[in-house]
């Protein structure tokens, strides 16, 4: 699913315009990442939690030349699906 599909969904099922519809999920969108880029956490009930982690300097290794090489530390974001996301997709199997 793409943010183009969002939108489309959001005119067809829920009657808002397109305008309307892009403005609300640019808005959202931008509220997630700026929450995220101050290092909170997300949490969307019934489906995750949006979670910036700090990982640790560590060393890499080249595969073809089997160099070695330190990786810097840096944030990155974890997603966990909630309880009922997880319930949900293992009944779907």
């Amino acid at each position: 699913m793409t943010k183009q599909d969002l939108i489309r969904y959001m005119m067809e099922e829920l009657g808002y315009s397109r305008r309307d519809s892009m403005a609300l999920i640019d808005q959202t969108f931008e509220i997630i990442k700026k929450s995220l880029l101050r290092g909170e956490s997300v949490k969307i009930t019934n489906f995750g939690n949006f979670v910036v982690r700090e990982k640790g300097e560590r060393i890499g290794r080249n595969p073809k030349t089997k160099e070695e090489y330190i990786i810097k530390k840096r944030k990155t974001i974890l997603f966990k699906p909630s309880t009922n996301l997880r319930k949900e997709l293992k009944r779907e199997e």
